[in-house]
């Protein structure tokens, strides 16, 4: 093997497993460059466009407990839809008076009741000494109580589509954060994960790839439901994760992600029960079909290729195959009834292998997909090979875990000064 392809090959090798290009040494990624090949130069890109974890909170409690967690003394930190109470307030206190709050927000009414009625925004902005009842010196003495002007630039945004130009290319604008905040569902009138993923992308797509921030910190309880369900395959297999023996079907399931042929049957074992209805999408010539149908009930096979169906048929004829379209879930619930000769609506697995969502590209698109099928067939799971999506998962992170290592990490801390076994307190999910 030349030189020049020994980078590319090793790189490939890494993108089988978790996917790690962020934790690879900075000399390591330097000799790669030296080798100079376009096989080399691609890879170190896709290496380089490794983003920050994405830490997924449902409520203000949580987005201050993740400050607590990732944010640091002396941090620069953009929090993107501020509403100037406590979660601010906290932030402002963690990074200390050396640090750095950027707190952006859309206009709004002065008002005294939803949002508006436990903002405190004379904490965060100077505001005029024109109480006469009051000497300057309590004026003073009430500021080090309790005011954070020291280290705050206030932004306020007319329309949300103008956060690009006030945040990144004013004068004086910070082009490089530690960590970004981001609570936007009360600014965009609604709370769609694909929205807030769409938002968060177009953020990191605005910072050079090596100004990315350590954490993306997201309030929204869409976004927090699918980080809890989205599991990378990886985990799956080395115990990391586990899926809980109970769950039952849902329009919300959990959502298996994977990729290659292997590892992708590989889960078989993990997801399948004997009782199991299960629909594969994607079937193409019906070998995984085949594994599927042995370990369940039964196992149908849709392609959207009557060629591919011909071939499955002849290869494997006990097994019930149908041409179909992966998008025309009305065609999909049908197929239990008329094929497997089942009343019951919907599947309890769902497996899905479509060509165009395989690659490293098309969330919104396999977000889409999963979607409709979770609501119309309503799984206990679904199972995709796709590389964007495993790559989502490995991004996505449920905060509940990420605070649970957090307290097993100081409860090990404890026991080891004490020598005693270690106590932790669990989150409970």
């Amino acid at each position: 093997m030349k030189n020049d392809y020994l980078p590319y090959f090793w790189l490939t090798k890494c993108m089988v497993h978790y996917d790690t290009f962020s934790l690879l040494p900075g000399t390591l990624i330097s000799a790669l460059l030296s080798l100079r090949s376009n096989c080399t130069l691609l890879f170190v890109m896709l290496l380089a466009s490794s983003k920050s974890p994405i830490i997924c909170c449902t409520s203000a409690n949580e987005v201050k407990d993740a400050i607590t967690l990732f944010c640091r003394k002396n941090d620069t930190v953009l929090e993107l839809g501020a509403e100037l109470a406590d979660v601010s307030s906290h932030l402002c206190k963690t990074i200390g008076e050396h640090g750095k709050a950027v707190l952006v927000d859309k206009k709004r009414r002065d008002s005294n009741t939803g949002r508006c009625k436990f903002r405190n925004v004379e904490t965060f902005v100077p505001s005029p000494l024109d109480k006469p009842q009051k000497t300057t010196e309590t004026l003073e003495n009430e500021q080090k109580k309790s005011s954070f002007v020291d280290r705050v630039n206030l932004i306020y945004l007319d329309d949300l589509s103008d956060w690009k130009k006030k945040i990144f290319h004013e004068p004086n604008s910070c082009s490089q954060y530690d960590i970004i905040i981001m609570s936007i569902s009360h600014i965009i009138g609604h709370d769609l994960y694909m929205t807030i993923l769409s938002f968060a992308n177009e953020m990191f797509n605005a910072i050079p790839v090596k100004s990315h921030p350590r954490a993306m910190i997201i309030k929204s309880k869409t976004l927090y439901s699918l980080s809890k369900r989205l599991v990378h395959s990886q985990r799956l297999f080395d115990g990391t994760t586990k899926i809980p023996d109970g769950i039952k079907r849902s329009s919300e399931p959990y959502i298996i992600a994977g990729v290659k042929v292997d590892e992708y049957r590989k889960t078989i074992p993990f997801t399948v029960r004997e009782d199991d209805a299960i629909l594969e999408v994607g079937c193409h010539f019906g070998r995984t079909t085949k594994l599927l149908d042995d370990a369940g009930r039964h196992c149908i096979g849709v392609d959207i290729g009557p060629k591919i169906i011909k071939n499955a048929r002849k290869q494997y004829p006990n097994i019930q195959f149908a041409v179909g379209d992966a998008w025309k879930t009305l065609q999909l619930i049908k197929l239990r009834k008329t094929l497997a000769m089942e009343d019951e609506l919907g599947y309890d697995l769902v497996y899905a292998d479509i060509g165009g969502l395989s690659g490293a590209d098309g969330h919104l698109e396999s977000l889409s997909l999963l979607d409709s099928i979770g609501y119309a067939l309503e799984p206990r799971c679904i199972v995709i090979k796709s590389l964007c999506m495993r790559s989502l998962a490995s991004r996505l992170k449920f905060f509940p875990n990420e605070w649970n290592k957090f307290q097993a990490g100081q409860g090990k801390k404890e026991s080891s000064s004490k020598g005693e076994e270690p106590k932790t307190k669990r989150v409970k999910i």
